[in-house]
């Protein structure tokens, strides 16, 4: 008895998902229609990731320039074509595959089978090797989540970085990282995910035998269909170079804190009584150092109030014109503040230098002959405006 059209149908999809062989169908233009259980399962790929995808996209771009050929071609039905290519696995590994490909009814009909040209196992276990070696000198691992079916893969150095057995279970619900770093990895990893953002970041992580250390760790989302379907990436222990670079930080910090305290000894400005501030001055009195004296002693006059303002020039080995003038330009602003001006410490050769460099410079300043005697000048005038503001108060 004949069949019918029905059963003709179910027997042509039972062959078609039932077959070992891998098998497809295309458009013309080459886009994939349907792929059977063994062409999915061989490659990698998800019958809803393959719908309508480039057939050509599945092979190495070094192998593909035949089919590119043969679809663009104008043949007509019947047309057949063999393709012995490496086709891209899903997991980024090859598959060399020999294809049958025919033009029937403006279709592509498809059949494959896997060829077995795989490297001599000598080969294979020597690149293995290389590998393992190259990881573990650089102490860069690598790492591998599956997000369809939620399962990780690690490299035998990501193993090592976290102190545990090749072979435990990755895919167990345990962070490594430490509690303050934990929401920042999974921030990055869900926007990765959601978002396609890829990531890289420095952490730390706390070992399988309690060792704190610092990873690199950084992300990549792989796409399919415009969805991440998997999410790879590297994990490096930089932990030596992270602490020199914290050590490096933390000297950097103390030496702007000794620089800072150096500046501050530069123009030690001191209260000596309420209302009087003295600048003892040591060394030489270049221009930026002469404008970091005045403006820092002009806010001191200002925020203590004071009336008198000593210049101790005792520790000033030589005066030459530029230096006079500095000198001289201090006592004006003081001035202008409403303070008095007192000069200490001049020696007879310094005294000369200001005579011949500034002439009356120094006009309408007091000098004394050292702190001590201008201190108790200051503390007498002040001791007379207290009484005078008593008398009229009185």
């Amino acid at each position: 008895m004949p069949l019918s059209q029905d059963e003709h149908g179910l027997q042509y999809e039972c062959f078609f998902q039932t077959s070992r062989d891998l098998l497809c169908v295309l458009r013309a233009d080459g886009r994939l229609l349907r792929t059977n259980e063994a062409f999915r399962t061989t490659l990698g790929y998800t019958d809803a990731s393959l719908s309508g995808e480039d057939f050509a996209q599945l092979v190495v771009p070094e192998d593909v320039a035949p089919l590119h050929a043969f679809l663009r071609s104008n043949a007509g039905d019947d047309a057949e074509f063999k393709l012995n290519a490496r086709f891209l696995n899903r997991d980024l590994s090859h598959r060399r595959i020999l294809f049958s490909l025919r033009r029937l009814g403006g279709k592509v009909y498809g059949t494959g089978i896997e060829v077995d040209a795989q490297e001599p196992v000598d080969e294979w276990k020597r690149r293995r090797e290389l590998l393992q070696k190259m990881q573990a000198t650089g102490r860069v691992g690598g790492w591998d989540v599956d997000l369809a079916t939620s399962t990780q893969y690690w490299t035998d150095e990501t193993y090592r970085i976290h102190e545990l057995p090749v072979g435990f279970d990755p895919n167990v619900d345990a962070s490594f990282y430490t509690p303050e770093h934990q929401m920042i990895i999974a921030a990055a990893f869900e926007d990765c995910v959601r978002e396609g953002k890829p990531y890289d970041l420095q952490l730390q992580i706390i070992t399988a035998k309690g060792r704190r250390i610092w990873v690199r760790t950084s992300g990549m989302p792989i796409m399919e269909n415009g969805k991440v379907t998997r999410v790879i990436g590297a994990f490096q222990d930089i932990d030596d170079y992270k602490r020199r670079e914290i050590e490096l930080e933390e000297k950097l910090a103390i030496i702007e804190r000794q620089r800072s305290e150096i500046h501050a000894l530069s123009v030690p400005i001191i209260q000596v009584w309420d209302d009087v501030l003295a600048l003892p001055v040591m060394g030489e009195v270049d221009q930026a150092r002469a404008d970091d004296m005045t403006a820092r002693l002009l806010d001191a006059v200002v925020a203590h109030g004071a009336q008198s303002v000593i210049l101790d020039l005792t520790g000033v080995e030589c005066v030459d014109e530029g230096t006079a003038e500095r000198l001289s330009s201090i006592l004006r602003a003081i001035r202008l503040l409403g303070a008095q001006g007192f000069v200490t410490g001049i020696r007879p050769a310094l005294a000369q230098a200001f005579i011949l460099s500034l002439g009356s410079g120094f006009e309408g300043v007091k000098t004394l002959r050292n702190l001590r005697e201008a201190i108790r000048v200051c503390m007498r005038g002040s001791a007379r405006g207290v009484d005078g503001r008593a008398a009229r108060e009185r």
